[in-house]
This record gives structure tokens, C-alpha cells and sequence, in this order.
């Protein structure tokens, strides 16, 4: 596989998303253009795609986010929390093709590095019954809480700390 490069997602790259979101997920969780897209014009710089080649292999879209749970899926955001101090992990797939090259934990970098930047307490996320020892590795925990439905069964709410930026 060539050489694997990250930049900022844009609009134009949406279907690119859908294909990597559809390649990744199969039916089970397939969220529309409309409402990435909305997540990405709402927090524009939370969001990277990965190469390799000229073949999109992931996708990371986040925006901030505030202790409320997690949003609805398949439903656009109307607005961001005023009082937002975390960057939430809303989606990050990668193309069965690149799996085990470093493509999530890349793109989860990213994000780690935004929420940083920006000065966010830490980070959340919804995690899919058979990402949660991913996340667990990269030093997110359980929370008790309900989700929204449409998350599916096993998937957990996660937090973690951005004070320790190593992991």
C-alpha cells in the first residue's frame, strides 16, 4: 500500500467518507451526507481523512462537546454546546484494505492534538462494541450513562483525561 498521508477534511470529500464509512460498517450504522456534513461545518478543524495514494482509506470527523452524553446519530447537530470543554470523537473508520497500518491511531492523533490545542479538559466518544479495546489503549474508560438509540448493543460512552498526551 503507498505511503500514508493525513490533511484536513473537506466538503468535497464527503463521498469519499460514505465509501470508506460503508466499506467499514457494511449497513449497520451508515449516517448521510447531510449530517457528517454538518458535523464538518461545524467544526471544520476536527476533521482529517487519510490517504494512501489517491485511495481514501479513513476518516476522522469530531467537533466540541460538553458532559451531556452523547449526541443522536443519524440526526444533524443544530449547534454546538455553549459551554463545550471536550472534543468528541463522533466517527473514525478506516477501509478494511488499510487495517493494521496505523490509520486510526494516526487520525486519532489528530484529534487528541486538536482537543489539546484548543485547551479541552478531555475527550469523549461513543464506542462500538468491538472498538472498545481500542479506545481502551489509547486511554479511554467507561462511563455509566444510556445512549441514544441506534449505537447499537455493547457500545459504551468513553472518556479520557487529555493530561496525559503520551498515550
Amino acid at each position: 500500500m503507498s505511503r500514508l498521508t493525513l490533511r484536513p477534511l473537506g466538503a468535497a470529500d464527503l463521498p469519499a467518507v460514505l465509501t470508506v464509512q460503508r466499506a467499514a460498517y457494511g449497513e449497520g450504522y451508515q449516517e448521510s451526507a447531510t449530517v457528517l456534513g454538518r458535523k464538518l461545518e461545524l467544526a471544520p478543524q476536527a476533521c482529517w481523512l487519510a490517504h494512501a495514494g489517491e485511495e481514501a482509506v479513513g476518516y476522522v470527523l469530531a467537533h466540541p462537546w460538553d458532559d451531556t452524553g452523547a449526541p443522536p446519530l443519524h440526526a444533524p447537530l443544530a449547534a454546538l454546546p455553549a459551554a463545550a470543554d471536550r472534543g468528541f470523537v463522533h466517527d473514525l473508520a478506516v477501509s478494511p484494505t488499510a487495517r493494521g497500518l496505523g490509520v486510526a491511531s494516526a487520525l486519532f492523533a489528530c484529534v487528541r492534538d486538536w482537543s489539546n490545542v484548543a485547551g479541552y479538559r478531555g475527550m469523549r466518544l461513543v464506542a462500538l462494541a468491538d472498538a472498545v479495546p481500542f479506545w481502551v489503549r489509547h486511554g479511554f474508560s467507561a462511563l455509566p450513562a444510556a445512549l441514544p438509540a441506534g449505537y447499537g448493543d455493547g457500545a459504551c460512552l468513553m472518556e479520557r483525561s487529555l493530561h496525559d498526551l503520551q498515550a
